[in-house]
């Protein structure tokens, strides 16, 4: 079993090394899709440039297990604010054991929104603790991002640039390839978002996904997504108490399985 889970430990670590997101929550229900317009917590982290109410606080705190394996649980804490036309947000994430592998991320942005256009810089860091026999290493490595985004009526544009200083995580290593993710939404004329998401990386096929948010009574939702490289499948649902909420996401991978997500929200103008 353990050799298993070093092994998915190694793929992780090879396809997502270069990519800073904390993909939690929703996000992972969605394909990687991010609601621009009712953005959680951990979607304003990834998506800085989202649409956040004036004087208003959101926090989300939640819990990861990924491909139904106890050893890769993950848990997240994320918030932000907006005051007048700035905002700031901050997130810190962190999955393993602490006997061979522990991967911990943070990220943190200041955004400038006018309510039509909104620019951004990211800050991620990464740090990873592999103890094997011959003791323990520690590996790290800081990234600087920007991001920009356009809402107009119905419609939501933003992009991402991550990794522009093309960080290392040690001396001998490659220089991580810079990311560039474009993120959109469509409000439907019903209680409906369509939303997607495209992610370029030298040398990568591009990811693509799909989503859907689909309001119900009051604040409560479904939501759906698809992406590909590989195909995979995800939905959940949130519901909500007034300030507070519950989002539950899961996702399929056709070789690895099932990763669920359930997260606690806070939402309130202050």
């Amino acid at each position: 079993m353990k050799k298993a889970i070093l092994f998915i430990l190694f793929f992780l670590v090879g396809t997502s090394l270069s990519a800073y997101d904390i993909d939690i929550s929703r996000q992972n229900g969605m394909g990687g899709c991010v609601l621009l317009t009712t953005p959680t917590s951990s979607d304003f982290l990834n998506c800085p440039v989202g649409f956040l109410q004036k004087k208003h606080l959101i926090i989300e705190s939640g819990y990861q297990r990924k491909f139904e394996l106890s050893d890769l649980d993950k848990i997240f804490f994320a918030t932000g604010y907006r005051l007048g036309n700035f905002s700031l947000t901050a997130g810190v994430s962190q999955f393993g054991r602490n006997d061979y592998y522990i991967e911990q991320s943070m990220r943190t942005a200041i955004a400038y929104n006018n309510n039509r256009l909104a620019g951004a810089i990211i800050l991620s860091g990464r740090t990873l603790d592999i103890t094997a026999t011959t003791g323990k290493t520690s590996l790290n490595a800081l990234s600087v991002g920007l991001a920009a985004g356009v809402h107009c009526k119905k419609y939501h544009l933003a992009m991402t640039i991550d990794n522009i200083n093309q960080p290392t995580l040690y001396d001998s290593d490659e220089k991580q390839n810079i990311l560039y993710h474009l993120y959109g939404e469509i409000e439907g004329n019903g209680r409906f978002s369509i939303t997607g998401r495209m992610t370029l990386e030298k040398y990568e096929k591009p990811l693509i996904a799909l989503g859907q948010h689909i309001r119900l009574a009051g604040k409560h939702a479904l939501f759906w997504g698809i992406s590909n490289n590989p195909l995979t499948y995800g939905g959940g649902l949130e519901v909500h108490y007034h300030d507070y909420g519950i989002v539950y996401a899961t996702s399929y991978h056709p070789v690895l399985g099932f990763t669920h997500n359930v997260s606690l929200n806070f939402n309130k103008g202050l």
